[in-house]
């Protein structure tokens, strides 16, 4: 008697397991046919029970089922949200049952790749919208699902500095930094960010000081420091360590435009008008040293200028042709800078403006309506 009662419930727990192997079965079945919600309800059966729920095989089908819901024209009304999530959770839960190498978890990644594209497509959408909200909380998500991967971060910084929220894109860019993310772009990116925000001076030299260390030729970088250094009285410790880098590299034209740069600052404008020309001796294709000769001889000409427009008449009759003769030499003499540095950058701007104001000035109509014409495309 007691032979037979083991031997019926030996078949009766044969019974229960292949009913839940078959809930599993039968979700793969209704998956493969496209019955998607059948294959749903089969897979979360097998989920809760315990004779199944620990099989790498029932979490990835769970996985697999809810992500290829995500946009179904039939099936995709029942997802939300919040189903990426449960996909990915679903895969972290294959691998972790299956291990990575095993049938089913050595297909995670591949299905991974797939998700990360799917979210980073709805946050795109989202982008696109100007919803910045649901933007960045997908792009968060895609970061998740693919945490080697940059994209998103950097479009969740974005997006949160479109939306004005510029704590926490400055977030975003550290966690590009701690990616190993390193460029100028997001250095000046969080500067910029940082003082937006109104951060402490010691917070942005920070920035500043890692940004130079992995791009120590960056101008923007440079230029921004000694406006800080400036700003704290700190001007001689600035040229100090100016002299120094260019000691240790002579050849360096930017360290030059950013001397240049820095002894306008202190109104030395004889003593910047010579650090620029040694900048274009070490490059003679250095924008800036060219640019800025340029605006300095252009000022020196509106100097002279004005202090011929302030005269009496009595005083003009006897100085002011003479200042107006003056003036028209600075202006001829900014000119071949302004047009190298044109040369070199052909869209700035700034270059065409500056150049346009000294062709009027030496009254050069035809030059003056050609830049026009370029600076107004």
């Amino acid at each position: 008697m007691k032979k037979v009662l083991f031997t019926a419930l030996a078949a009766a727990t044969i019974s229960v397991a292949s009913a839940q192997n078959s809930a599993v079965n039968s979700a793969v079945l209704n998956h493969k046919n496209g019955t998607l919600d059948k294959a749903l309800t089969d897979i979360e059966k097998a989920t809760q029970h315990k004779k199944t729920q620990d099989k790498g095989k029932t979490w990835f089908y769970r996985g697999v089922i809810y992500q290829d819901m995500i946009g179904n024209p039939i099936y995709g009304k029942m997802t939300d949200e919040k189903t990426p999530l449960v996909v990915l959770e679903s895969f972290d839960k294959a691998i972790q049952l299956d291990g990575k190498d095993g049938e089913f978890g050595k297909q995670v990644p591949e299905r991974k790749q797939m998700l990360y594209g799917q979210v980073l497509n709805q946050a795109v959408e989202f982008h696109n919208n100007q919803d910045w909200p649901n933007a960045i909380g997908k792009y968060e998500l895609a970061h998740k699902i693919s945490p080697e991967d940059t994209t998103a971060v950097l479009y969740a910084a974005y997006a949160s500095t479109a939306n004005n929220d510029y704590k926490r894109a400055i977030t975003f860019y550290d966690e590009l930094l701690n990616m190993g993310h390193k460029t100028e772009d997001v250095y000046k990116a969080k500067v910029q960010l940082q003082q937006a925000a109104e951060a402490s001076d010691d917070a942005v030299m920070g920035t500043l000081a890692n940004g130079l260390k992995e791009h120590p030729n960056s101008v923007y970088l440079m230029q921004e420091e000694l406006k800080y250094y400036l700003k704290n009285d700190r001007a001689e410790e600035a040229m100090d360590k100016l002299d120094k880098a260019i000691a240790a590299d002579p050849k360096n034209a930017s360290l030059y435009a950013v001397k240049g740069n820095l002894l306008e600052r202190k109104k030395d404008f004889d003593g910047a008008r010579e650090i620029y020309k040694r900048a274009i001796e070490a490059d003679p294709n250095n924008f800036d040293a060219y640019y800025n000769l340029g605006v300095l001889e252009y000022n020196r000409g509106a100097d002279v200028n004005n202090k011929a427009a302030k005269m009496d008449y009595a005083t003009y009759q006897k100085k002011g042709k003479a200042l107006e003769a003056e003036a028209k030499k600075h202006y001829q003499s900014a000119v071949p800078y302004f047009e190298k540095a044109h040369e070199i950058q052909p869209e700035d701007k700034a270059t065409m403006q500056n150049l346009l104001n000294a062709y009027t000035r030496l009254g050069r109509k035809a030059d003056a309506d050609k830049i026009s014409a370029q600076l107004n495309k």
